[in-house]
């Protein structure tokens, strides 16, 4: 399926800032944050994580833009509606009290908070500023809960919004239904992209190159792109590889020594919280579009979480008119917040 979402990447010049609307969302013609990867994708608080950018550039051989971290440790007032704290879009320089500076470059090293889960998830939070005591977070559809990071693009003095998924147990779970959530949870694994793949209208499959050689089409030649990804075992099942559901070092030590998921539509736990029962659900897939040049016809295409047997998406990219080289980026999206991506070049001739 496709459609037609705007990118989960929040972005703000500053507070007050006009928007703008443009229909070629995929389009990149000035430095922009397309991504942020951690790893691991999901992490308890006290833990460190390694933090990655993906920037997108116009011109193909450009300097990677600078870029200054913060790790926002400002929890959301009660009287914001939006996701997070309005003062977590800064640079680390613009509010010390509130964002840990991180430092700058392309990737980074954080270390969570150890009362994250009071800041940002389940866990009652202390009163502020003078303030009642607070509510803790409500978690996001598949049950999780995240700390903001900012990304400061120094030269323009954009600022972004990325985030990192916190393991945090879910409240109000008994006994037995913690026994059960805690032995079926697993971590977050980041998705990747396996393949991307191209072919013309006709139907004539293109083979697209590594770097530096090139994918070679014709000026406004329409291409069907398309990505794929991990097929991710539906049951736990010692030896796949994966250190699933009811699987521990003890009982799967191939698996489970050093835990690995599944790099597809994960299979995950989840506390419904109107039955009060552990079920299991499944990743939905998100693929952003981004290029150069030329038009895509959807910005984000994907796959649903009741289409988690389908390993593929596709996108239509229709080539500029004039010749010359272009830079196509995808990247990939699980339901739970982990993230990565691919590049390729294409020349037009």
């Amino acid at each position: 399926m496709r459609s037609t979402l705007t990118l989960t990447l929040t972005v703000s010049c500053v507070v007050g800032c006009v928007p703008t609307f443009d229909d070629n969302l995929p389009l990149i013609d000035k430095p922009t944050l397309l991504a942020v990867q951690v790893e691991p994708a999901e992490v308890a608080p006290g833990k460190d994580v390694q933090l990655s950018a993906l920037v997108g550039t116009p011109k193909l051989n450009s300097v990677a833009p600078k870029l200054s971290w913060g790790l926002c440790i400002a929890r959301k007032p009660l009287t914001e509606l939006g996701p997070f704290n309005p003062v977590c879009i800064h640079a680390p320089s613009q509010a010390p009290k509130d964002l840990i500076d991180l430092g700058t470059g392309a990737a980074v090293t954080a270390t969570l908070p150890k009362d994250a889960c009071r800041l940002f998830g389940p866990s009652l939070p202390e009163p502020m500023n003078g303030e009642p005591a607070g509510r803790p977070v409500d978690p996001d559809p598949t049950g999780g809960f995240y700390q903001p990071v900012s990304v400061t693009l120094l030269e323009s003095g954009v600022t972004s919004m990325g985030s990192v998924r916190i393991y945090c147990p879910p409240s109000g779970l008994d006994q037995e239904q913690a026994v059960a959530f805690n032995s079926q949870y697993r971590n977050n694994q980041s998705p990747s992209l396996d393949a991307l793949s191209a072919r013309t209208e006709s139907g004539e499959s293109l083979q697209i190159p590594d770097e530096p050689d090139a994918l070679l089409v014709l000026p406004k030649q329409v291409i069907h792109l398309e990505a794929s990804w991990q097929a991710c075992p539906r049951s736990a099942l010692c030896g796949d590889g994966v250190c699933g559901a009811g699987e521990d070092k003890n009982n799967c030590a191939d698996d489970c020594t050093t835990a690995k998921g599944c790099t597809g539509a994960e299979s995950y736990a989840w506390f419904n919280p109107d039955s009060r029962i552990v079920e299991t659900r499944h990743e939905s897939i998100r693929v952003s579009w981004f290029s150069t040049a030329g038009r895509f016809e959807d910005a984000v295409t994907g796959r649903e979480e009741d289409e988690f047997a389908q390993t593929t998406t596709g996108d239509v990219w229709t080539a500029p008119e004039e010749a010359g080289s272009v830079r196509v980026w995808a990247v990939i999206r699980d339901a739970r917040g982990g993230q990565s991506f691919r590049s390729f070049l294409v020349t037009v001739r």
